[in-house]
This record gives C-alpha cells, sequence and structure tokens, in this order.
C-alpha cells in the first residue's frame, strides 16, 4: 500500500500576528510609534507603545475573548445613531 502523508494544519483559529504579536497589540506600538515619530519624540512613542501594548496583552490573557468589547458596553455611553440596543442595567424583560 502507498503511504500518503498529509500536513494537517495545527493553528485554524489562532488570531492574525505580526512578527511575535498579535495584530492589536502590534497596531498599538505601530501607531505610537508613529505619533512619537510625528511629533519628534520617537524614543517616547516606542517605549509607550510597548507599554500599552504589554498593558493590553495582559487583560486580554486575564479576561478572554472580548473583554474590550465588554467593557466598551458596559462602562461607555451609546453613540445617538446606536440608541437601539437593550439597556444593559435591565436584567430581566416580562413579555
Amino acid at each position: 500500500m502507498d503511504q500518503e502523508h498529509y500536513l494537517i494544519p495545527r493553528r485554524l483559529d489562532d488570531p492574525v500576528q505580526f512578527f511575535f504579536w498579535d495584530a492589536d497589540e502590534a497596531i498599538l506600538v505601530i501607531f505610537f510609534t508613529l505619533m512619537g515619530a510625528l511629533l519628534g519624540q520617537i524614543l517616547v512613542g516606542i517605549v509607550v507603545g510597548l507599554l500599552l501594548s504589554r498593558a493590553f496583552a495582559r487583560v486580554k490573557t486575564e479576561g478572554g475573548r472580548g473583554v474590550i468589547t465588554r467593557f466598551l458596553y458596559w462602562y461607555t455611553p451609546s453613540p445617538w445613531w446606536f440608541r437601539g440596543r437593550a439597556a444593559s442595567h435591565v436584567r430581566e424583560y416580562v413579555g
């Protein structure tokens, strides 16, 4: 019998990565580096970007997926065009 070897991907659900960072963490570093370069303080921008990226990564690992979305839902006001959502303080609806 002819043995065929197949490559089975093991990481289909991994998030998109940029080098060794997740994409959302890399965006923070790149954004603050560019802002620091525009303001003439590139070293400060790099340091701030790295620190915020590390803090964001820690928040993501402790809270799981969607922790930032849940935080924004609970602690920020709704924009005027998105008033149709259910109020966050209502726990039961009588129908």
